[in-house]
């Protein structure tokens, strides 16, 4: 029995198909890449008629503004990212706690000269937002919550002044202090974590 020859092979019919879903994702890709209207378009200038003395007129081209539409922002303002660098920096320094916390001038000598050292690597950057991890263990060796607490908050108070560029001025809001309870950490420890600005 010979085959129909009026009726088309399966290999032709798939070469159709394929062809069909080629322009159908063409299309598809094409629709998605068209920019959208603006519902809002410039509006047009109006042209107004001014005379002068001598009888001549004059037309000048006036815009009127569309009170009710505000300016679109241009490229550099969205393109630009903004908020926390969510990659944090962290510096530590080690101190005498009880001497820091009763404002000894030697030891806040001794933070600005440890802070200043660590921070060197950064030059040129400025920290938005900081928080200090303070560690103070009692003569048993176990973390003293309410004395790490106090110490960390003292370093936070005088960050500013030890690198007043580098850090921005003292408020709990952005230079808190908190206690660190880590096992490994020595006494006399702050962790100073350090949050940029995106740029």
């Amino acid at each position: 029995m010979s085959r129909d020859s009026g009726r088309p092979g399966g290999t032709y019919l798939a070469g159709w198909l394929f062809a069909d879903l080629l322009l159908v994702i063409v299309l598809v890709v094409l629709g998605s890449e068209m920019p959208a209207a603006d519902p809002h378009p410039d509006p047009e200038p109006t042209a107004t008629a001014t005379a002068t003395a001598t009888a001549t007129a004059t037309a000048t081209a006036t815009a009127t503004p569309d009170p009710s539409r505000s300016p679109s922002p241009t490229r550099s303002d969205t393109s630009r990212p903004g908020g926390l660098d969510p990659v944090t920096v962290s510096i530590g320094i080690r101190l005498d706690p009880d001497a820091l916390i009763a404002g000894r001038p030697s030891e806040t000598a001794e933070l600005t000269r440890q802070v200043t050292q660590e921070i060197k690597r950064y030059e040129g950057r400025t920290a938005a937002f900081v928080m200090v991890f303070g560690t103070v263990r009692t003569s048993g060796g176990s973390v003293d919550t309410g004395r790490s607490d106090e110490y960390a908050t003292a370093v936070a108070r005088q960050l500013p002044q030890a690198a007043p560029r580098f850090f921005p001025p003292y408020s709990e809001k952005i230079i808190r202090g908190y206690h660190d309870s880590g096992s490994a950490i020595a006494s006399g420890t702050a962790r100073i974590e350090l949050f940029f600005l995106l740029s």
